[in-house]
């Protein structure tokens, strides 16, 4: 099958939604479909998002014009692309919705893949006519939430899938003694990792708050870019002693924190946001909680909408009513004396994750 993916994510960057497309293009690719991926990208960067993204040449890059960042790349991008389709395709699949919205006029067999609800006047209208118009094959929700938000109830034609994880990356090995004499971290203490942005609402003060409870274990925030770790910096004392924000780290190299950690905690808000300070408690599907599954280590999180939709509280982790510093403490404290649950949650952490996986996820595009 011929596939076309219309992306416009801010590319190199910290955010996951350039993450998503690679990911989703290569998964196409590794199910032996012809895939073309028509991105605003410069020719002489084209072999640098390979690379940067950690993924297979399974899939041909078609570069476009465009701009790299800002409100109207979108825009701009879903427009220029609608000129930029030199050739037919069985499928076309995007993210954006000026793309589709025009596209679902005179193009056919669009599947939409939608990562948040409306926010504004013309994705609510776009949002009306991909469930009306017969170009427009599925429509594909990353979480409940989003589901929801667009009344997708009783539409036939929209379905759930969440975000995936590269099961195989976790299958590598590393030595991870030259990683922690690199980060300075004793060789005899417990790493409790954060791992993923560190944008608003995602719970970097109760992290720096236990890190001053807990002096016998090392909290480790891996992600971030520099004016969020210069903000949380700011709330360092002396006490913090035990807590270290690397910044960010290139996807070819995430697994060695994993591999390194001892405990994963996602401590998020009830109002934890995403890129551009957007509120997404209530329809995000974050890849790193997938990735977490995959690392097969004992997971400590928050007990919210985003998170409790895919985790089960003593089955697969640990969830804890969001912002309850108390029982962070308790439910941290049992856990790391107790073997026999950090086994238990690990491994079926793992069993878990192998339904998650990017390939699966593109499976549900094309199975109906």
């Amino acid at each position: 099958m011929r596939i076309l993916y219309v992306g416009s994510p801010e590319l190199f960057g910290s955010g996951a939604s350039s993450i998503h497309v690679a990911k989703m293009v290569e998964a196409f690719g590794h199910l032996k479909h012809e895939v073309d991926l028509l991105i605003p990208i410069k020719k002489n960067k084209i072999n640098d998002f390979y690379m940067y993204y950690s993924v297979n040449k399974n899939f041909k890059i078609i570069n476009s014009v465009g701009v790299s960042a800002g409100s109207l790349r979108h825009f701009l991008h879903g427009i220029i692309s609608l000129f930029s389709i030199k050739e037919k395709y069985n499928l076309i699949i995007t993210r954006n919705i000026t793309f589709a919205f025009l596209g679902s006029f005179f193009l056919k067999n669009i599947i939409i893949d939608i990562h948040h609800p409306p926010i504004n006047f013309f994705s609510k209208i776009a949002i009306k006519r991909f469930i009306k118009s017969s170009n427009v094959k599925n429509i594909i929700c990353n979480s409940a939430g989003t589901y929801r938000h667009i009344n997708a109830n009783n539409i036939k034609k929209a379905k759930i899938l969440p975000n995936g994880v590269d099961l195989k990356k976790f299958d590598k090995t590393y030595d991870l003694d030259i990683l922690r004499k690199k980060l300075k971290i004793n060789k005899n203490i417990k790493i409790v990792s954060y791992i993923g942005n560190l944008y608003q609402g995602r719970g970097i003060e109760m992290i720096i708050k236990l890190s001053k409870h807990f002096e016998n274990l090392f909290f480790l925030l891996v992600g971030g870019e520099k004016s969020d770790i210069e903000n949380y910096r700011n709330l360092l004392s002396e006490e913090n002693k035990n807590i270290l924000f690397t910044g960010h780290i290139l996807q070819s190299d995430i697994v060695k924190y994993y591999k390194l950690s001892d405990f994963l905690i996602i401590p998020y808000e009830n109002n934890f946001t995403i890129k551009g300070s957007i509120n997404a408690a209530t329809f995000s599907s974050p890849i790193k909680l997938f990735e977490h599954l995959a690392s097969e280590k004992p997971i400590i999180a928050s007990n919210i909408d985003s998170i409790n939709s895919i985790l089960e509280d003593g089955q697969d982790a640990i969830l804890i009513p969001e912002g309850n510093f108390e029982e962070y403490v308790k439910k941290i404290t049992n856990l790391v004396n107790d073997e026999k649950l950090q086994k238990k949650l690990s491994e079926n952490a793992k069993k878990k994750s192998l339904k998650f996986s990017w390939i699966n996820r593109a499976k549900g595009f094309i199975d109906q």
